[in-house]
């Protein structure tokens, strides 16, 4: 794409907003990019076929004090390929990326306050802020004494469950992409913002501004509720995330006692779901940690129970860790 030009000064960041169907918030985030207190910015969106008023919408918005830069897909793309296709609209010349999905939000302040903690060091790769979902705001457990926190750290935390992120809610600098051109991994199905942000912190620092600077919504007709609540698929994705960087951050030690962990929890949480909804509804997680680890047998069922029962009688800890924190029972 050709470089936009703007004057000397600050740096240029690009928002991508990519949308389908997003016509009921739309205009929301457009307004939440148009009132940023930040000079240089310009605001991507890409349309991925939409067929309700978000080509409308887009139009109506096309002479704001911030530069729109809009493309529409000729079909619509899975998900992932089109947020791929979103980040490489951004100007060649931006030196940093923000993402702000079609129904999401930011105080006008976010963009200066996140540009500020990345040109402080260009080691930081990314900065998150704190956000809120729906009227609550999200706890992160960030060290209150830094404002940068060293990438591995970050990784560590998040399997953990003692550091945590809002993936939709960080700034990356746009170098990143020399060497991951594809952001987000398409093998993932709904936790591909989550992955790009560890396999990228594996190379830098995360920067961090406290504030809840962002704003999450969770609607019937999100990602997350439509797919990731229903399928679960934030399990499938976190176990597949903690094999693929996990080894690079723990010991082997570590990786093998936290990756057990896990897996009994989960293979106790399969149960319960297939219980529920049967086998079929539940075998692309059956699947997923055979393909990561081989198959599970009736020794990995015994093993799972066992741990069950030792938890309750406080004989082994509770297993915090996991997918969003998830504090369902043992």
């Amino acid at each position: 794409m050709t470089p936009v030009s703007f004057k000397d000064g600050q740096p240029l960041v690009a928002v991508v907003t990519p949308v389908y169907n997003g016509d009921k918030y739309l205009q929301e985030s457009i307004d939440a990019v148009q009132a940023q207190t930040y000079g240089k910015l310009v605001h991507v969106l890409l349309d991925n076929a939409s067929s309700d008023r978000t080509a409308e919408i887009i139009g109506a918005n096309r002479n704001g004090r911030v530069p729109i830069i809009t493309r529409r897909n000729e079909k619509t793309l899975p998900i992932c390929q089109n947020f791929n296709a979103a980040m490489r609209l951004a100007p060649t010349d931006a030196k940093y990326v923000r993402l702000l999905c079609a129904d999401d939000r930011m105080t006008p302040d976010c963009i200066e306050r996140m540009v500020e903690v990345a040109e402080a060091n260009p080691q930081i790769l990314l900065v998150g802020v704190g956000t809120t979902t729906d009227g609550r705001e999200s706890t992160y457990s960030w060290p209150a004494d830094r404002s940068v926190i060293d990438g591995e750290e970050v990784i560590r935390g998040f399997f953990r469950n003692s550091l945590s992120f809002f993936a939709v809610h960080t700034l990356m600098r746009q170098s990143v992409m020399k060497w991951r051109p594809d952001v987000y991994d398409d093998s993932y199905s709904t936790g591909f913002d989550f992955e790009a942000v560890l396999s990228i912190l594996r190379r830098g620092q995360f920067g961090t501004v406290r504030a809840p600077l962002g704003w999450v919504r969770i609607h019937e007709d999100s990602v997350t509720s439509k797919v990731a609540l229903k399928k679960h698929t934030h399990y499938t994705d976190w176990v597949r995330a903690l094999y693929q960087h996990g080894p690079h951050v723990f010991s082997t030690q570590e990786f093998t006692q936290i990756a057990k962990r896990f897996q009994r929890k989960y293979v106790r949480q399969i149960l319960r779901w297939q219980a529920r909804q049967g086998k079929a509804a539940v075998q692309h997680h059956w699947d997923t940690l055979t393909e990561l680890r081989g198959e599970i047998g009736a020794g990995d069922l015994f093993d799972a129970a066992l741990d069950g029962v030792l938890v309750e009688l406080g004989v082994r800890p509770k297993w915090v860790g996991g997918p969003w924190g998830s504090t369902s029972s043992n």
